[in-house]
């Protein structure tokens, strides 16, 4: 560094140091010495960020110091639903006249009618970072300047902004995160053309758009989009429109973080949009050691999470860009179809989820080397299938690479445990061959009620009696089968090691069975 210029270290410095931590950088680098603080105090690159709540001194001091270069103008207050007070309108009057030096503009406060005219229908020729997530009380839509610098960050929240989607202001984006816009969503050839233009994106954060459920006006064929850049592609509640056309045309070789909380049913209607999102997930899914598979029959949907838990991470934008681009891994959660009329809407719900097993989980599980936790709910008590070899078998069938299995509250367990403790014919090829169902499972656990604790004990006996620490000795694998055809990738079958049985009595007991001890109650 001593042999750097130093108004190129100062340059290098004041771009690479974001305006949010500008005010804490500027403390640290002025206590090196003398030196460091006359550069920093007389450098207008480090005196870019305007923050309305702070006071009018700090406002005119900064503008002093920084006559003609980039303002950042920022209004996110600790809390959400604060008015800005008349002494934040004076600095709001004070900076709207040097709109032309903008390079960042973020309200993720309460907009008034009059902020809004100051500070959003204004010609910004320089801005690059649009981020509006506050409320707007007043009425009518805010206008855009339309004329200016191409943004690289867009993120809007429930307001309503009239944006022109088709303008040169929305190419070459690194961010767009859109949510609940009230002013106006673009249409499919819209958003295809800005991501076209866009092949440095690196977060596509979308959720709550308008859509009619039973109209989907045809949308024509559109060509492939790659996205090299992309890490994070977040979805959800969109028109099935929109989620056909992410998943047959991006191509992003580089994403690491996928959230798709409802895969529409329209989607199953032709399966290569699955296929494609199998395409998708095999970045996220080499970034995780452990996957959880839920099947919920109560409500005929099946998710797949990363986490410990299926329940979904909830969208957020005021979650910083940089922290939601570091999140590694994927929850999808199949879309339940609405029964107005009940007329058959189980059946086709447990088809929708049949076609997602073998459309899309067996091919983009079938070659990854992660643990697989298995889980089927029913929190429904009165919930019956009609079949239980439907949803369950095909699971147990098409994702044999299962570590820890787990059958959770109301249940039944005498639709699982029989099938595991004999080999199932399966088609590998031209012919028949007695396979074992979850090869590779090592742990189970049971929740049971006492009524048939009798009959769950029996057959988890059966099932120790043929799969305990000899399991499958010189017996055919599927995976293995599979292996000598070129389909997949052979695991060594496992022998059962521990087994948990939760009692629903007044007062909870569990039973615990292991490899070494056996039986044991808890």
């Amino acid at each position: 560094m001593d042999t750097i210029p130093t108004e190129i270290l100062l340059h290098i410095l004041g771009f690479s140091i974001p305006y949010k931590r500008q005010r804490r950088v500027r403390k640290s680098l002025s206590r090196v010495c003398h030196f460091w603080r006359t550069a920093i105090y007389g450098n207008p690159l480090f005196w870019t960020e305007v923050r309305l709540h702070r006071s009018i001194e700090e406002l005119q001091g900064l503008l002093r110091r920084n006559p003609d270069g980039p303002l950042d103008i920022v209004w996110a207050p600790s809390n959400s639903s604060k008015f800005i007070n008349n002494a934040g309108m004076r600095k709001v009057a004070m900076i709207s006249p040097q709109s032309h030096r903008w390079r960042s503009l973020v309200l993720a406060g309460m907009i008034s009618h009059e902020m809004a005219a100051q500070l959003i229908d204004v010609p910004t020729p320089r801005l690059i970072n649009l981020n509006i997530v506050g409320f707007y009380y007043g009425h009518g839509k805010l206008a855009f300047s339309r004329a200016g610098a191409a943004l690289r960050e867009l993120t809007l929240g429930r307001i309503a902004l009239d944006i022109d989607w088709e303008g040169p202001r929305l190419t070459g984006l690194r961010y767009l995160r859109v949510h609940g816009p009230t002013g106006g969503e673009p249409t499919v050839e819209e958003l295809h053309a800005i991501l076209s233009s866009s092949p440095g994106l690196e977060i596509l954060d979308l959720s709550y758009w308008s859509f009619m459920v039973y109209y989907e006006p045809h949308v024509k064929e559109l060509g492939p989009v790659l996205l090299p850049s992309l890490t994070t592609l977040a979805v959800k509640e969109v028109p099935p429109r929109f989620l056909r056309m992410l998943l047959s045309c991006v191509q992003a070789p580089n994403c690491r973080y996928i959230r798709l909380p409802t895969i529409s049913h329209v989607l199953f209607q032709d399966n290569h949009p699955l296929g494609e999102l199998g395409k998708l997930c095999q970045g996220p899914l080499s970034t995780i050691p452990r996957l959880l598979i839920c099947y919920d029959r109560a409500t005929e949907t099946c998710t797949i999470t990363h986490r410990g838990t299926d329940f979904e991470p909830q969208p957020d934008t005021r979650e910083s860009p940089v922290k939601l681009a570091k999140r590694r891994g994927i929850y999808l959660r199949t879309e339940r179809i609405p029964d107005p009329s009940g007329h058959d809407i189980p059946q086709l719900n447990q088809a929708r989820v049949r076609i997602f097993i073998q459309e899309f989980i067996q091919p983009a599980l079938r070659n990854l080397k992660i643990e697989i936790q298995l889980e089927l709910r029913n929190i429904w008590p009165q919930v019956t299938s009609p079949s239980p070899k439907s949803v369950v078998a095909e699971l147990l069938l098409h994702v044999p690479q299962v570590k820890h299995l787990r059958i959770c509250s109301h249940f039944d367990p005498m639709e699982v445990i029989p099938f595991l403790s004999v080999c199932q014919p399966i088609q590998t090829g031209a012919k028949l061959e007695l396979c074992w169902l979850v090869p590779l499972m090592e742990t189970l656990t049971v929740a049971c009620d006492p009524k048939n604790q009798s009959a769950v004990l029996e057959s988890l006996n059966n099932m120790i009696s043929k799969r305990g620490s000899h399991v499958h000795r010189g017996v055919t694998t599927a995976s293995r089968q599979a292996n000598e055809r070129g389909e997949g990738t052979f695991q060594p079958p496992r022998a059962l090691k521990h087994i948990v049985v939760q009692y629903r009595n007044e007062v909870p007991t569990q039973m615990q069975w292991d490899s070494t001890q056996g039986w044991r109650t808890c």
